[in-house]
């Protein structure tokens, strides 16, 4: 079956956590590109300017083909990846996880670092709201009126939307259908019409 919607957030999001004095920001950010993500970390790291440290991870498209992690300074292994971790373990894309960092003092040491960067991270996106993303497929269909009984009954069935209808010498109708059914939407149309319908994909 064709993979045709992903998770990701539906808005900011921000945490805080203390761990031995050292504060720990996440914040988390809806994003649809890798220069969109730099972008965003750009001004992050703008906000904050004094900090020791702001690791990030981000992960883009539906299969979470574009990514990027970073310890930011860091010892190896310890910010970066684990950010990114929880990221995978969500499932999520289109998503920039930030976690910014104050040293109160008092080292953490590798396995403190790791553990308080994945709570943070953690803690973030389950702040946010996790919305499902759907892709859709726009189809232009036009038919003789005799069979708009026919037609709208698969439409209903399938659960499409309707985005414009012309009645011309034909019924023209604009709908946008969910990726992964296109095929079987349209099959059964050209089924239940015997033949007698254009399908076009826009």
């Amino acid at each position: 079956m064709i993979q045709d919607s992903y998770q990701t957030i539906a808005s900011f999001s921000r945490i805080e956590i203390k761990v031995l004095n050292s504060r720990f920001i996440a914040s988390a950010f809806p994003v649809t590109s890798k220069d969109g993500a730099e972008e965003i970390l750009k001004k992050v790291r703008k906000e904050f300017y004094d900090a020791n440290h702001n690791c990030f991870a981000y992960r883009i498209g539906m299969a979470g083909e574009v990514f990027r992690y970073s310890d930011d300074g860091e010892p190896s292994g310890t910010a970066g990846i684990k950010i990114f971790n929880v990221i995978q373990s969500k499932n999520l894309s289109d998503i920039l996880v930030v976690v910014t960092r104050y040293f109160g003092g008092t080292k953490l040491g590798v396995g403190g670092l790791s553990r308080a960067y994945f709570e943070a991270a953690l803690k973030v996106i389950n702040n946010a709201q996790v919305i499902e993303k759907i892709l859709m497929e726009e189809i232009k269909i036009k038919f003789p009126y005799d069979l708009i009984s026919q037609v709208m009954h698969i439409i209903s069935k399938f659960e499409v939307k309707v985005t414009d209808t012309t009645y011309g010498e034909d019924v023209i109708i604009f709908l946008n259908v969910r990726k992964g059914s296109v095929s079987s939407f349209t099959s059964e149309l050209v089924e239940m019409c015997c033949g007698n319908i254009n399908i076009e994909t826009l």
